[in-house]
């Protein structure tokens, strides 16, 4: 039969208070006879200590100790002082000569007592001199009178009393924290149970900071991240269905009116068609460029390349094209920078990317810059007087599909992939990208950052 995490738990505390209230119990009945017998050698032994004190202060000698004694056991204590009651928990009583003071043990009172007698006897002083030895019984060769009996089964009842109610306690507490533990672990299995049907907007809240309250957190977390991921999925199917219909129905249009006899095929309807292929082949490379450089499939060619070099190259190609638009091209560097390892027509396709995104959205008489810096690591920066970038969309535009103005066509083609595809290629060298912009028409900084060679 299957137990509930709770009843467990019950079981546990229940398990638990049962061996504590057990060994406690046994340890107190074990032992509570024993105190108690201690506790009458004690007794008697501090009342012959202060009897014997008493009369050798008023007699200076212990001679005749036992008949004051039992005399004054008489007196105050016992009708049949004979019956040596208060002698219960000692031995005997020796007289500083080792004389026995009363009898024991088969000595009469003026015995002499072996020394022997003495290793566990008690001194009795009177202004520092010892003038008696008690003996006690340490091996407790006596009875428990009527009273002390009783006084023992009240104390068994009461260890009896108390082990029961420990158990109702640990019970009631077991299921009262057995339930506050159950409730955030119940909630977290019903919302696991939500979102394997596929309902990811899941939300447990958050009751404590234990362990608990931090698994709910990693839950929610994993929660959020699963939606957001799913809506991403479903951007990327509508966004790819989207661009790749397009060219597909130009092309598939085509054809049918060609097949129908409509249209004849010209050089400039086989120049659209041409151009359309070219679109989707452009669209399915990047794709695939994309996917091998996220799965650390994409071959590189890692090697030391001169940081000043690579931006001239870079300049020397765009200098005619942002001439022609009225652009400004602006480069800074440094030719002291160390060498950074990186595969150069990847980290070109990359600068090439950025710059074809600045010239897009700058319009005549702004300016591009092209430059780089050194610190623990060199970096290359990309920057435009351009357009700009919202501060609430800069997180989001290495994302796939990703575009701030939906009227307009990312880099690589109608699909935002222009960016994604320069964040994997420089995350696959090892390098980070990151993107600055103070607003709409602050212009946009793009840094690359590589580690230097050794």
């Amino acid at each position: 039969m299957k137990r509930s995490l709770k009843a467990k738990l019950i079981l546990s505390f229940l398990a638990v208070a049962l061996i504590t209230v057990t060994v406690v119990s046994v340890l107190i009945r074990l032992t509570s006879g024993q105190s108690l017998m201690n506790l009458v050698v004690e007794q008697q032994t501090a009342e012959m200590k202060t009897a014997a004190q008493g009369y050798y202060s008023a007699y200076a000698t212990m001679d005749g100790f036992f008949e004051y004694y039992v005399i004054r056991d008489a007196v105050f204590s016992r009708p049949d002082p004979m019956d040596m009651h208060d002698m219960r928990g000692l031995n005997g009583m020796v007289d500083q000569d080792l004389k026995a003071l009363i009898p024991f043990a088969g000595y009469n009172v003026g015995d002499a007592v072996p020394r022997d007698f003495l290793k566990q006897a008690v001194e009795v002083k009177v202004d520092g001199a010892t003038v008696a030895w008690i003996l006690p019984d340490n091996k407790y060769q006596f009875a428990l009178n009527a009273e002390e009996q009783l006084f023992l089964r009240r104390t068994n009842l009461a260890i009896g009393l108390a082990a029961l109610a420990g158990v109702l306690a640990a019970v009631i507490i077991g299921y009262l924290l057995a339930g506050r533990l159950i409730i955030p672990i119940r909630r977290l299995s019903t919302a696991s149970k939500q979102l394997a049907t596929g309902d990811l907007q899941q939300r447990v809240p958050v009751t404590s900071q234990d362990e608990l309250g931090q698994l709910t957190e990693t839950f929610n977390k994993m929660s959020a991240e699963l939606f957001e991921a799913d809506q991403k999925r479903k951007r990327l199917t509508a966004d790819i269905t989207h661009d790749l219909s397009t060219p597909l129905q130009i092309i598939s249009g085509y054809i049918e009116m060609l097949e129908g006899g409509e249209v004849s095929l010209t050089p400039e309807r086989l120049e659209v068609i041409k151009a359309e292929i070219e679109h989707l082949r452009r669209l399915v490379g990047d794709m695939t460029t994309l996917t091998q450089a996220e799965s650390g499939a994409l071959e590189l060619l890692l090697q030391p390349i001169d940081p000043a070099s690579l931006l001239e190259h870079i300049t020397r190609i765009y200098r005619p094209i942002v001439e022609q638009k009225g652009v400004g091209l602006e480069l800074r560097v440094d030719h002291t920078l160390p060498p950074i390892k990186i595969d150069e027509g990847r980290t070109i396709q990359v600068l090439k990317n950025l710059v074809d995104n600045a010239l897009r959205y700058t319009p005549a008489g702004g300016t591009i810059r092209l430059s780089a810096e050194a610190g623990e690591r060199v970096s290359l920066l990309v920057q435009d007087s351009g357009e700009g970038i919202d501060p609430q969309d800069l997180p989001y535009v290495f994302d796939r599909f990703y575009r701030a103005d939906k009227n307009r066509s990312g880099v690589g083609g109608k699909m935002g992939l222009g960016l994604a595809i320069c964040k994997a290629l420089v995350i696959a060298q090892g390098g980070s990208i990151s993107v600055a912009s103070a607003g709409k028409g602050q212009g946009t900084k793009f840094t690359l950052s590589f580690s230097p060679t050794k």
